[in-house]
């Protein structure tokens, strides 16, 4: 290689320099071959320790990224219902009568559009209530249900920390499509979608209200049905829209998939509910496979896996739970760390109980996420919320520059949504070299080091006998 030539005649050089005023103007081959000899071996194994880095971002590719099972934020998901998000949980598959807070279960939502934020309804009809309590004209903005879904079934179906992620979002009232008027446009969290919504290739619907059939068919679960709510043989039911129908009237979808525009009696308790909503983006640090989630090692130093990839359309959510400490955390000693080492880390701020852990994440230059792990089992009684551990170097990691992202987190298993701390990034180098390699070049160093007195003792005893 051109480097060692160029170390080579360096080292040539100097013994000239060296060994010329010792040996009183004449350079001794002996001496000075062993000098370059032994100088060029001990250059030519510390040389690429200090070269390599200028080639690291060029060695850290691994593979393709682009279809990792965890990723950050939500700009993979797409709209239009090709993909789906499990989020809060809600009684589905028992009867009303045998509902308990113990027996809800994840909800799937159908992402409508992804905009930035998540804009989802549920994938199927989750209760059966009236559009509003009495019969009369009323309006989206002023119908009891309306009211319902913002308060009992919020609270019912999302924890606080999915409360916080879901929008209070503008919803647009457009008149009805034989006139009926709207009423004002309403700023809710939850709602129902419009008789225009429904129409919209754009969201993944058919473009006619007539037609039956397709992503308008919503079954109903067997809670619902259990309300009294419509159900057809195949579970299919019919679902209030937020949309004014006829007088006393509001808009809804047959079980088939054709839109009633005149609607239904507003008062009336066959039809279901089918919530909308928007999530909130910016909350959602990451999304892994609904099923299985995020993947770690048994906790502790050796738990960092390898993300795998996933080619599947339903996602869970980690978000950011703002009710928990603010968590620290930093690297304790060198940021260059050996390929079978380990990076030292101090933290502070983290939850302990119930499935929590102190968990961390090694990403490339690029953002992609290649490894994942608990790093600190902090479900014990006797957890503590600050403390010192170590993340050992994955066996197949390539040398290079990479970030370490490392939080608190709540991992509550497949469908369900995990919540975590603010994250904190980390950077770190990892060497080319493991530890019996530098331990070797520390080891010829010395020698070197030694025999290059011995030489210069030599020389001079050498001079004073000439």
């Amino acid at each position: 290689m051109l480097e060692y030539d160029i170390v080579k005649r360096l080292i040539m050089g100097a013994a000239d320099i060296f060994f010329c005023p010792l040996t009183g103007g004449r350079s001794d081959m002996n001496l000075r071959k062993v000098f370059v000899s032994m100088a060029t071996i001990v250059m030519a194994g510390l040389l690429p320790f200090s070269a390599f880095q200028k080639t690291l971002r060029a060695e850290s590719g691994i593979n393709d990224k682009s279809d990792k099972e965890i990723r950050s934020g939500t700009a993979h998901i797409s709209g239009a219902m090709e993909s789906n998000i499990y989020f809060g949980n809600y009684w589905q598959s028992v009867k009303s009568e045998d509902a308990t807070d113990s027996n809800k279960e994840p909800v799937k939502w159908r992402v409508l559009a992804n905009d930035g934020n998540l804009f989802v309804v549920s994938d199927r009809n989750l209760d059966c209530a009236a559009y509003n309590s009495a019969a009369e004209t009323v309006t989206w903005e002023d119908c009891s249900l309306r009211k319902w879904l913002n308060s009992k079934f919020i609270d019912k179906a999302f924890t606080t920390q999915e409360q916080g992620a879901v929008l209070e979002a503008l919803v647009v009232n457009e008149d009805g499509a034989k006139g009926s008027e709207a009423g004002a446009d309403t700023y809710d969290k939850v709602y129902l979608l419009s008789v225009y919504e429904v129409i919209d290739p754009e969201l993944g619907f058919p473009t006619d209200w007539k037609d039956k059939g397709g992503t308008r068919v919503s079954l109903n679960t067997e809670y619902t049905k259990s309300k009294r709510a419509i159900t057809g043989a195949d579970m299919a039911g019919a679902w209030w829209l937020r949309t004014p129908g006829d007088a006393k009237n509001a808009a809804n979808v047959f079980n088939e998939g054709n839109v009633f525009v005149r609607g239904g009696n507003v008062n009336n308790f066959i039809f279901a509910v089918r919530p909308a909503m928007n999530i909130d983006a910016s909350k959602v640090l990451f999304t892994s496979p609904a099923e299985g989630g995020k993947t770690s090692g048994v906790p502790g130093a050796d738990a960092m896996r390898e993300v795998g990839s996933f080619s599947g359309s339903d996602w869970k959510l980690t978000i950011k739970d703002d009710t928990r400490p603010v968590f620290e955390a930093s690297v304790s000693g060198s940021k260059t760390v050996l390929k079978d080492g380990a990076v030292k880390l101090e933290y502070k701020g983290a939850s302990t109980g119930a499935n929590e852990y102190v968990s961390a994440m090694i990403e490339d230059t690029e953002g992609n996420i290649l490894y994942y792990g608990n790093i600190v089992d902090n479900t014990s009684a006797d957890a503590a919320d600050s403390g010192v551990t170590a993340l050992n170097v994955p066996a197949d990691l390539m040398p290079g520059n990479y970030k370490i992202r490392v939080f608190s987190e709540q991992c509550n298993g497949s469908f369900m949504t995990d919540l975590a701390s603010n994250i904190v990034t980390l950077d770190i180098t990892i060497s080319k070299y493991k530890t019996t390699e530098r331990n070797l070049c520390i080891g010829i160093g010395a020698a070197i080091a030694a025999a290059a007195c011995v030489v210069a003792v030599l020389a001079v005893r050498k001079k004073k006998h000439a």
